[in-house]
C-alpha cells in the first residue's frame, strides 16, 4: 500500500461532489488538527493530477483518526498495523 497525502483544497478533485461523487478505493488514516491535509492508504497507484502527493515516509503534524482506540500518533509502525487490519 501506498501513502497519499492531500490538501483539503484538493479534496472534490479526487472524491468530487455530493452530486457527483467518484468512487475511490482509499483509507483515511490521518488529519491535520485545523482538517486542510489527510493522509490515505491505497492500494492503486494514484494519479498526481488529483493534489495528491506520495509520501516515502510518514509526515508529522496528523492525528491518527482511523482507529482512535489506537491512540492519536500516526508513524510508519501504525501505518503498518492500518495495512495489516485492511488485510
Amino acid at each position: 500500500m501506498k501513502l497519499y497525502k492531500i490538501k483539503a483544497s484538493n479534496w472534490e478533485t479526487l472524491f468530487g461532489t455530493p452530486d457527483d461523487p467518484i468512487a475511490r478505493d482509499i483509507t483515511i488514516i490521518a488529519q491535520t488538527p485545523s482538517c486542510d491535509a489527510f493522509l490515505f492508504l491505497s492500494k492503486d497507484e494514484q494519479n498526481a493530477q488529483t493534489g495528491l502527493s506520495l509520501e516515502s515516509t510518514v509526515p508529522s503534524g496528523f492525528d491518527f483518526t482511523y482507529c482512535q482506540e489506537w491512540g492519536l500518533e500516526v508513524n510508519q509502525t501504525v501505518v503498518d498495523r492500518v495495512i495489516a487490519d485492511l488485510g
